[in-house]
């Protein structure tokens, strides 16, 4: 007797697996798609071809087709820029150049700020930047740049200002004078010197015999001070005495017995240019080492009202024993009160003073991690900051009051690291990203409060991930939708993709929706001639702002001035249905792209043509709950929503618009090709079975019907199914779901 059963999907929205086991491959989840959008009422449809926003401009960058190819792009957000909540800028870097979109227009590349023109960065050549909002301000760093720079913007003149941020830090590393910590020497190289004036022995120490204190010491004791010598130890203490805390060489070679390091940092000098920032600040003018570092900083973050820097590879000219490394460095700034303070990574008290020398809560300073190869990007979470370096994460934390200069740890949570600090994605609070060794999300811990990571991809799309290529996984770009609770990643996995072929050219799309936990894939089409191209996300408003007309009245009468009514402009606020939209970069302009062609083709407006694209997917292997038997399967339902919605008259008749269409292949016994003869013939699943006869163009289609079902033969058998759905070009698909029964064999 044959064994009958029967299956109903409705919910297949569990997305692209790639890592189950084909006897025991998950229910709702696909073998492969493209193109399809996974809803939350359990419906797959059609994604929306890519095209040019409504009443888009294209701008023209200046630059040759050449160095677009050659050069980067990318976009950067500004939120409430010079403390208007009126304002939200879209930074878009082209190259050496910055152009600023109004976000909250309707039209963003059609409304440019800083009256349309564009400001370039000194120094800045083809490595990424990044940037921060921090005191309503636009704070950018590159491995380019010099030192960072901050943009202001005054929104009454339309003008957006640059000006850079010196880095400021405490000496506390000295030079290298080779000599011993107690070495009192008889004689004074500039190194040693600068090393005493720099650990509290300054020219404003009084002294018995008035002179220095460094040449007071040599003529009274025959030698300098060593680098263990703390001057105060030297100072008189008897009240009665007429140089009573004045400083005396022989009660300093009588009380100093140290045989340890002093503090250092009495001098504050530039993080980067300390050999010439030594010899500036203090009356050592020569003689000591250029010690100047070569590495920039590359990530930034504002947090605990301070900003953080970081990502140098150290590179040190004219180094000594002394100089630091800063690869494993973050310098942090003290709390910012005003724009001055941005590059005050020093306590404010001098450590080697003998009276007010104490580190305090609001200090700058800075983080050394050590066992980071190479930081590569920096970010602020709630609670603490985050450092995303090549071997591994840290979290850098404070006590219960936060993060503060006197009281901070670093602890690691992976040793999966980062080589792509665009592919880091703040999702409310948990932080998703692309390693070495897969997708991974770090999320706290409902215990400790601290983070801990985990793979999100290992046992989902682990192989999809494996496969594009290392420079697709380097120049990949991240986004989270809040809307839809969805993360989404552009990235490239052609075989001519390089550094100096279009490196900001993106051909596919991975998306991750949190709420379903599940993955789908788009692929961007080209046009055959002077395609566009996707080249970063631009997050914006969830409103754009618009104007409306509105009569004055005075009670319910109409205010009039003579006959004229008297007319205000008041604003408009227009809810944004995506949170989101594209860079687009077309020849030698940009402008800005969305999901929103309903003819399902990509780049229409480019050549009024467009470029197809197929929306596919395979069902993952459906076994009835038995691997043994060969299995019939007489029929299929499938229920789509109707789409058609009206009709056009194309001049020889009325067509329906909006059509929808559905191919369907059955594909039995885990087969991979038509070469197995296992393979069914493709049918069409979608059919409007109901006559309907449209009165005139104007007929809005009612047959009343919104549900679309049709029964299907489907031919073979096999000890499991798998369906291969697709679409047709030009036309919508809505799938609801599906049914079937199954008939096995009773004999095995």
């Amino acid at each position: 007797m044959a064994v009958k059963t029967e299956k109903v999907f409705n919910t297949f929205v569990k997305g692209l697996i790639t890592e189950a086991s084909p006897l025991t491959y998950p229910e709702n989840a696909s073998v492969d798609e493209e193109n399809f959008v996974l809803n939350r009422d359990g419906s797959r449809s059609r994604r929306l071809g890519i095209d040019y926003e409504d009443l888009y401009t294209k701008i023209s960058t200046g630059f040759t087709a050449t160095q677009i190819k050659e050069g980067k792009q990318s976009f950067h957000k500004w939120e409430s820029p010079a403390g208007d909540t009126t304002v939200s800028i879209g930074v878009v870097r082209i190259l050496d150049k910055l152009w600023f979109m109004d976000l909250l227009t309707s039209n963003p590349s059609s409304n440019l700020l800083n009256g349309g023109s564009s400001i370039s960065l000194s120094g800045l050549s083809n490595s990424k930047i990044e940037t921060t909002v921090i005191n309503n301000t636009l704070v950018i760093v590159s491995k380019d740049l010099a030192k960072p720079v901050i943009l202001t913007y005054n929104p009454t003149t339309d003008v957006v200002s640059q000006s850079t941020i010196d880095i400021k830090v405490r000496d506390i590393w000295g030079v290298d004078d080779g000599l011993a910590e107690d070495n009192r020497p008889s004689s004074l190289s500039n190194s040693h010197k600068y090393n005493l004036r720099n650990q509290g022995w300054n020219t404003s120490i009084v002294t018995v015999s008035g002179a220095d204190a460094l040449s007071y010491t040599k003529s009274t004791i025959g030698v300098y001070p060593s680098n263990s010598d703390i001057w105060t130890l030297g100072k008189i203490s008897n009240p009665s005495s007429g140089d009573y805390e004045k400083y005396d060489a022989n009660v300093l070679k009588k009380n100093s017995t140290s045989k340890y390091q002093v503090a250092r940092g009495s001098f504050i000098i530039d993080a980067f240019n300390r050999g010439n920032s030594r010899m500036t600040v203090s009356d050592v003018t020569s003689g000591l080492p250029a010690d100047q570092e070569q590495g920039k900083i590359s990530t930034i973050a504002a947090y605990a009202q301070r900003l953080f820097y970081s990502g140098i590879s150290s590179s040190v000219t004219g180094s000594d024993a002394r100089s630091p490394n800063y690869s494993g460095y973050i310098f942090f700034s003290k709390v910012i009160q005003s724009n001055n303070d941005l590059g005050k990574c020093y306590q404010e008290a001098d450590p080697t003073a003998p009276d007010i020398n104490d580190l305090i809560d609001s200090d700058g300073g800075s983080i050394q991690i050590p066992e980071a190869t190479r930081i590569i990007k920096i970010v602020a979470s709630q609670a603490s900051l985050l450092v995303f370096a090549e071997n591994g994460v840290w979290e850098v934390y404070g006590d219960t009051n936060g993060f503060v200069a006197t009281s901070f740890q670093a602890s690691k949570i992976s040793t999966n690291g980062v080589l792509n600090g665009d592919s880091v994605v703040n999702v409310n609070g948990t932080f998703i990203y692309w390693s070495k060794a897969g997708i991974y999300m770090l999320s706290t811990e409902s215990a400790s409060g601290r983070f801990k990571a985990e793979s999100l991809s290992l046992t989902t799309v682990q192989t999809l991930f494996l496969q594009i290529p290392d420079i697709g996984k380097n120049y990949c770009k991240g986004f989270y939708d809040e809307k839809e609770n969805r993360v989404r990643w552009l990235y490239n996995d052609s075989i001519n993709y390089s550094e100096s072929n279009y490196i900001n050219k993106y051909n596919k799309e991975l998306v991750l929706d949190v709420t379903l936990q599940a993955w789908y894939i788009n692929t961007i089409s080209d046009l055959e001639a002077n395609t566009p191209y996707l080249a970063d996300y631009i997050e914006v408003p969830g409103y754009a702002v618009s104007e409306t007309t509105s009569a004055v009245l005075a009670g319910t009468d109409t205010v009039l001035v003579g006959t004229d009514e008297v007319i205000i402009n008041e604003p408009l606020l227009i809810n944004r249905s995506s949170l989101f939209s594209y860079l687009c970069i077309q020849g030698t302009t940009f402008t800005v792209a969305k999901y929103i062609n309903t003819t399902f083709k990509d780049w229409v407006t480019q050549d009024s043509v467009g470029a197809n694209y197929t929306s596919y997917l395979v069902t993952g292997y459906e076994l009835f709950g038995d691997t043994m038997r060969e299995k019939q399967i007489p029929y299929i339902l499938f229920y789509f929503k109707k789409t058609e919605d009206g009709y056009t008259d194309s001049g020889s008749g009325l067509v329906l618009d909006n059509q929808s269409s559905c191919k369907v292949q059955a594909q039995w016994n885990w087969t991979n090709s038509a070469n197995s003869n296992k393979w069914g013939k493709e049918f069409q699943a979608y059919r409007i079975l109901r006559y309907y006869s449209p009165v005139s163009a104007s007929d809005p289609f009612d047959n009343g019907q919104d549900v679309i079902v049709t029964k299907n033969k489907i031919r073979g058998s096999g000890k499991c199914l798998s369906l291969k759905i697709t679409s047709e070009a030009g036309k919508d698909m809505k799938i609801l779901g599906w049914a079937m029964p199954a008939t096995g064999v009773s004999i095995i």
